[in-house]
């Protein structure tokens, strides 16, 4: 399966206490495309960053772990960065310094046609690089673009401390849905987009008449659930100790397309989506929970790869 992911990559600057701070990749579409590359899949990762330091250090950690570049994600200006800072259950709260901006698609001749010859099987989505301007502009078109090829996903993983207007992202959103196959969503989200009396039954419900066909909505240590139009299955989370919740939710988000690719109701194949049986939605539930349990259960961003997600969920059965 090839898989582009679309958006930001940055260094997250994470406090843990008064004196520890480290240094690390991060940005959720980059989490996404390192996610998807443990686990085996072919990834590119269309982002942008900077010629310095901080640059180099990003672009070392996604190529290690197997994830191609698309062309022309480095420029002059200087990398994105996110300072996190933890408190004592682990959970972290963020403030941004980000540029956005990411390459356009093809608008005619033989590079596109290349492109629309051979479409990634699956395009995800989400985050800042899905609503910060002038780069989410890029993003729409991209999956204006592909939607008719590849199925999408899409996690608005809210941060309001850069994006402003829970409104604003409302709107972006609406907007992208009719492009959109796939959400995944916390409970934290919906109450920052809607307010804290959000009946997520209901956003999910809105997202199936917009054409949306398979979603997830996660809810810290009370698990998550998957719905279809016509099932759905609650999961609880597992139980691990917590170090940080650092990348959890981008862990789970690689390994459900990644779970969704083996039972093949990606790109050609998305019709299949709506009707997955309740069994089947369970395991790939599972399997998602339990990648996202791995990632809290040490320290940042740090998504499994194949061989520990199947130990784990083999110990399981």
């Amino acid at each position: 399966m090839s898989c582009l992911v679309i958006g930001e990559s940055l260094i997250d600057v994470v406090k843990r206490g008064p004196t520890e701070t480290t240094r690390h990749p991060g940005g959720s579409p980059m989490n996404v495309a390192v996610g998807l590359a443990r686990l085996g899949r072919r990834v590119t990762l269309l982002t942008r960053f900077g010629d310095d330091f901080d640059g180099d250090t990003i672009r070392d950690y996604v190529e290690s772990a197997g994830v191609t570049l698309m062309p022309g994600a480095v420029d002059t200006d200087a990398t994105s960065i996110a300072m996190a800072s933890l408190d004592e259950h682990g959970h972290a709260t963020y403030r941004f310094d980000v540029h956005s901006a990411y390459v356009d698609p093809p608008a005619a001749g033989e590079k596109r046609a290349a492109l629309l010859a051979h479409p990634p099987l699956h395009v995800h989505i989400g985050s800042i690089g899905a609503h910060l301007r002038p780069g989410s502009d890029t993003v729409r078109r991209w999956i204006e673009l592909l939607s008719s090829y590849s199925t999408v996903s899409y996690d608005p993983n809210v941060r309001l401390s850069i994006l402003g207007s829970s409104a604003s992202i409302v709107a972006d959103m609406e907007a992208m849905l009719p492009y959109i196959d796939i959400v995944k969503a916390s409970t934290d989200d919906l109450a920052m987009l809607y307010g804290p009396d959000v009946d997520p039954a209901a956003f999910v419900s809105h997202l199936f008449e917009r054409g949306v066909k398979f979603v997830a909505i996660t809810d810290g240590p009370n698990g998550s659930r998957f719905f279809t139009p016509t099932t759905s299955v609650h999961i609880p989370a597992p139980q691990v100790e917590v170090v940080d919740t650092v990348g959890a939710g981008d862990a789970m988000m690689a390994a459900l397309i990644d779970s969704l690719a083996r039972i093949s109701v990606l790109g050609e194949d998305r019709a299949r989506l709506t009707s997955i049986s309740s069994q089947m939605l369970k395991s790939v539930g599972e399997y998602a929970s339990r990648a996202a349990g791995i990632t809290v259960s040490r320290a940042g961003a740090n998504p499994p790869t194949r061989a520990e997600l199947n130990d784990v969920v083999a110990n399981l059965l």
